[in-house]
């Protein structure tokens, strides 16, 4: 009888979505990762996820900002299946007239798409990872020897790595400071707000040490 109470409770436990055949994850778009590459190239890459929900969608996509030039390695990839998604850029008219977003975005913006292997049925969802390197000299340069990096920040946490060989040297907003596995300082911006951060970074080259030769043993009546 005990037993049967317990299985009774543990089904009701069971979310309605389970029961009914449908499924849906919880919509975690919270993280967003930035890693600099040297900063001669203006260069840095992005990688975040989320999930699409909306029943029929065909595709997805991750907005350009204005200023930055995505490169045509971008790549998405259903999480679900771990197949990659055919990917291009289109124009935000383009996007548009899909009607996937309640916002509008500026009809000559660039987004880059990625198109599902199926439409996303009713009741489901698709986890989907974006993997993009920008180009933005406005934002990402090299000024006298020191790299600086300004980007607002939308997402309740965001990481951001400098290229290997460069320290950290200012800052204007908290971040908790660590290294990655490569020994890269890796810096940790969490945002409780209902706002942006505005973020400005800077760092330098690390010195590099000079290694003396070593000194010659000896005197010449002990070389043979």
């Amino acid at each position: 009888m005990k037993t049967a109470l317990m299985l009774f409770l543990a089904l009701l436990a069971l979310p309605l979505a389970a029961q009914d055949g449908s499924f849906h994850r919880a919509e975690q778009d919270r993280e967003i990762s930035y890693w600099l590459l040297d900063p001669a190239t203006h260069q840095f890459r992005i990688s975040h996820d989320f999930t699409v929900t909306r029943s029929g969608q065909k595709s997805v996509h991750s907005f350009v900002r204005k200023g930055s030039v995505v490169s045509p390695d971008a790549k998405m990839t259903d999480l679900d299946t771990g197949k990659a998604l055919a990917t291009h850029s289109v124009a935000g008219r383009d996007v548009n007239a899909l009607g996937y977003y309640p916002d509008k975005v500026e009809p000559d913006s660039v987004a880059v798409q990625g198109d599902l292997e199926h439409p996303v049925a009713g009741g489901r969802s698709t986890r989907v990872r974006v993997e993009e390197t920008y180009t933005d000299a406005l934002s990402y340069a090299e000024q006298g020897g020191e790299l600086v990096w300004k980007r607002t920040l939308g997402r309740p946490l965001n990481y951001v790595t400098l290229p290997a060989g460069w320290m950290l040297t200012s800052v204007n907003t908290p971040a908790v400071i660590s290294l990655d596995e490569d020994g890269r300082i890796k810096l940790r911006f969490a945002n409780a707000r209902n706002d942006e951060l505005s973020i400005v970074l800077k760092a330098r080259r690390r010195p590099v040490k000079k290694v003396s030769p070593p000194e010659s043993g000896g005197d010449s009546a002990s070389k043979r």
